[in-house]
């Protein structure tokens, strides 16, 4: 198994599929530039023509680049380190059963490394049967955005 592959995966009496993760880190979460804070309009003049908007273009594209990609990722990278050392040191481990289809759902319960087994084997069963379980040793936190 590595580390980016689920687990298990559990279809549910309704078919829907559930990868289930194991980790004790909390990934950081990938934010985005705000809202108006790269907005570009290529074309800010309409009656001055096309070629306003072949100069505008490029600019456009790297404000979507920065803001979009960019940014986001270096601050994803600068923090992982932080939290694979806060989830290395934690007695807290998570168990996340996501589905990414008809649309992304994701459930997350923790627990502790000594009752990480009996909680998984509960959480798998249940998902099988098209349940929310609240396993003995296991906080379910309800459903996550994502």
């Amino acid at each position: 198994m590595g580390w980016f592959r689920p687990r298990r995966t559990v279809r549910d009496p309704h078919g829907q599929e559930w990868e289930l993760y194991v980790s004790r880190v909390t990934p950081p979460d990938w934010r985005e530039a705000p809202s108006g804070a790269f907005d570009f309009d290529p074309m800010p003049v309409p009656r001055l023509g096309a070629g306003l908007f072949v100069i505008g273009l490029p600019f456009a594209l790297l404000g979507f680049l920065w803001g979009g990609l960019l940014r986001p990722g270096l601050r994803f990278c600068l923090l992982l380190p932080g939290a694979v050392i806060r989830g290395r040191r934690s007695q807290a481990v998570r168990i996340e059963a996501i589905s990414f289809f008809p649309g992304r759902e994701t459930r997350l319960w923790t627990t502790t490394p000594d009752q990480v087994g009996s909680v998984f084997e509960e959480i798998a069963r249940g998902l099988a049967e098209g349940k929310i379980v609240q396993p003995a040793g296991a906080v379910y936190s309800g459903i996550q955005p994502g």
